[in-house]
């Protein structure tokens, strides 16, 4: 079935104050199970660093249920190619609790990038990862279409610096660093009683340790609060929508 599971021991970084594993606990875990997926097929980012090709990470989906796995406890997490276009790979997930129930799922959209040029290159050059796709996985995937927060009127806005700890082997700040920076963003006072059920990400740009990001925060309907970071110029490195029921 190419799908791949692993178990995780929650731990008390990944919990907030109720003991529940957070939203990004949920990022954490899920890059590291695909990571260990993808090296036992020799497709990792560090078994492709020696062809001159990387992954780059595009989108991030959730749903998270009410009630999430609290600690001390685990969390089973499954994993698998739900699509393959020309470009874009597809990686679906579904996290069970102890007693197996579902309680969180989704996708997320990957490109594998020549690193001379910075461009995507075809999935299909690595014969290897494309053997990781079984059609019976198939998923069709809509495009999440993210609200248009540079109109949001009322944002709250916040500097950070980014710290080299804050990096991954890349050099480039963390994609987990950039989720748990836009939840610290939000005003405690606009989520109180509320639990998050949907995040979405999109990543646009990499950073470095020392640039500094803005980070600004707009509340819309239905209990949607958009995060945008961006760099001094302007322009955005990541945006993060969520909703809170």
């Amino acid at each position: 079935m190419k799908r791949y599971l692993h178990i995780y021991s929650l731990t008390v970084a990944d919990i907030d104050a109720s003991r529940r594993m957070t939203a990004g606990a949920v990022l954490c875990y899920f890059q590291d199970t695909i990571g260990r997926f993808l090296s036992e097929a020799h497709v990792s980012a560090f078994d492709l660093l020696e062809e001159g090709r990387t992954w780059m990470i595009l989108e991030f989906h959730g749903s998270l249920s009410g009630e999430m796995p609290a600690w001390p406890g685990i969390v089973q997490v499954e994993v698998f190619l739900s699509e393959i276009t020309s470009l874009k790979a597809y990686v679906d997930y579904i996290f069970r609790d102890v007693r197996g129930n579902i309680v969180t799922r989704g996708t997320s959209v990957w490109v594998m990038i020549n690193l001379k040029t910075r461009r995507p290159v075809p999935c299909g050059e690595v014969q290897r990862f494309t053997q990781q796709y079984d059609p019976r996985n198939h998923v069709p995937h809509l495009r999440y279409h993210f609200p248009d927060d540079r109109q949001s009127a009322g944002a709250v806005a916040m500097g950070h610096r980014v710290t080299r700890l804050e990096t991954d082997f890349n050099g480039h700040m963390s994609n987990r660093d950039f989720v748990r920076l836009a939840l610290s963003t939000i005003d405690p006072a606009a989520i109180e009683g509320r639990t998050i059920r949907e995040i979405h990400v999109r990543f646009h740009q990499e950073c470095l340790a020392g640039e500094t990001l803005d980070c600004v925060c707009a509340a819309g309907k239905d209990g949607r609060i958009t995060i945008r970071i961006a760099k001094p110029d302007g322009t955005a490195a990541c945006l993060v929508s969520t909703v809170w029921i």
